[in-house]
């Protein structure tokens, strides 16, 4: 498992700690989300074969070109 090393600062200056943790929360989220740890953890729940892996790219390069296409 690779390892990943982000953190949040909250600003010295903000008045009101109750949106400031707030803040930190949606930031911490956004980062965890981007890193891709939470799909790693479920990938690694069960071994994949060659057919599964080839597979799961397939429909990883379909989902990316439809994607690139609706913008």
């Amino acid at each position: 498992m690779s390892k990943f090393n982000f953190q949040v600062k909250a600003n010295p200056k903000a008045k009101d700690q109750s949106i400031e943790s707030q803040k930190l929360i949606k930031k911490f989220l956004q980062k965890w989300k981007k890193s891709g740890l939470l799909k790693e953890l479920r990938d690694r729940q069960y071994p994949v074969t060659r057919g599964q892996k080839a597979r799961k790219k397939k429909t990883a390069g379909k989902r990316r070109a439809a994607r690139k296409d609706k913008k």
